[in-house]
Formats: structure tokens, sequence, C-alpha cells
């Protein structure tokens, strides 16, 4: 009989022992950051090897993602759940939820200066990360639309992530700390609110 390949005598992680992995990692970076978590600490506070953890992760940026994702999974669900009847109210919910969803938040609290600074990470946490909640935008805007709150195609609908992230980003990277559901609230009603009820302009 031929011998079987390698890949398929590899034992494959449990869901159990992959969250306990993941579990372990959060907890690394929680207390010493992310540009201070090495693969060979995580495998020794795991009782595993490195080779496990390379073959299950590829690298450290796909290790610590992947933490950052387990460890928040319930929110970033819930944003693909958010429907109040109304455009503020929903845009309310969502701010919400970006500032205060994640109770725990502090643990990847290194995660934002390290992002600026690794592109293979910025490019994980925009797949992994970042698209099902700019997905949950887009998807309370559709239904915005769909209620006549918006006019289809307005061109704001457009940039409205970009109106919402970019200071959500700007404010903890330029000052140093979490932006507040106050300070991403004046932006949607001051900004973005009125961008969008105006009339667009017919070429």
């Amino acid at each position: 009989m031929a011998e079987a390949p390698e890949a398929s005598r590899r034992r494959k992680l449990t869901p159990e022992r992959e969250q306990e992995l993941l579990r372990v990692t959060a907890e690394l970076v929680g207390e010493v950051g992310y540009d201070h978590v090495t693969m060979a600490e995580v495998a020794r506070r795991a009782k595993c090897s490195t080779a496990t953890l390379y073959r299950q992760w590829e690298s450290k940026p796909r290790l610590v993602v992947a933490a950052w994702k387990a460890h928040g999974q319930e929110q970033l669900a819930a944003f693909a759940e958010i429907d109040t009847g109304d455009l503020r109210g929903d845009l309310a919910a969502y701010v919400h939820l970006l500032v205060t969803g994640d109770p725990d938040r502090e643990t990847f609290a290194s995660l934002p200066p390290a992002i600026v600074q690794d592109q293979d990470l910025m490019e994980l946490v925009r797949k992994v990360l970042l698209h099902p909640v700019i997905d949950g935008l887009t998807g309370l805007l559709k239904r915005a639309v769909a209620r006549g709150e918006i006019v289809a195609g307005h061109p704001v609908i457009a940039l409205a992530d970009r109106l919402v992230f970019g200071p959500w980003f700007a404010i903890d990277i330029l000052y140093g700390s979490p932006a507040t559901e106050k300070q991403l609230m004046d932006v949607i009603d001051t900004v973005l609110l009125p961008a969008l009820a105006a009339v667009p302009a017919v070429e």
C-alpha cells in the first residue's frame, strides 16, 4: 500500500484545542502587546510545538488576527443584526458596537498602532475583521434606502465607511486613546447624516 502523503498524516487540531491556542494567544497579546508576542512563547504557554502553530496559521499576524476574530466573534455577528427602524438609530447602535461592543477590548489595544507599521497585518485585519463590520454598515444603509430615508444611488453612501472609520482609527492613532461614542456620534450628526439628507446634484 502506498504511504499516505505527509499532509494527510498531520494530526488536525480539534475545535476545542484550536480555541485554546487562540485564547492563549489573546492572553499573551494583552499582557505584552503585539510587538512582543512570539510564536515560541505562544507555543510554550500552550504546551505545543511552534510547528503546530505555523502549520495551522502560517505566521504571527495570521495567528493574532485569528485570535482577535475569535475573541470578538459575537460582536462581529452583531453588526449584521442592527435594525432599529430608522437610520440614526441604526447608526447609533453601530457606533455603540464599534466603541463598546467588546467588553475586553483592551486585550488587543496594542493592535491599532501595529497595524500602521505592518502592511501584512493591515491586509489581514481588512479581510478578516473589517469587511464584516463594513458589510454591517452597508446593510443598514441599504435598509435606509428601502425605507425612503436616503435617495437611492446617493453618492455619499459610498463614502459612509470612510466618514465613520476614518475618525475611529485616527483618534486612536493620533491621540493615543480610543474614540468615544460621543466623538463618533458627533461625526454622524454633523457630517454623515446632513450629507445623506442633502439632495445630490444632478449632472
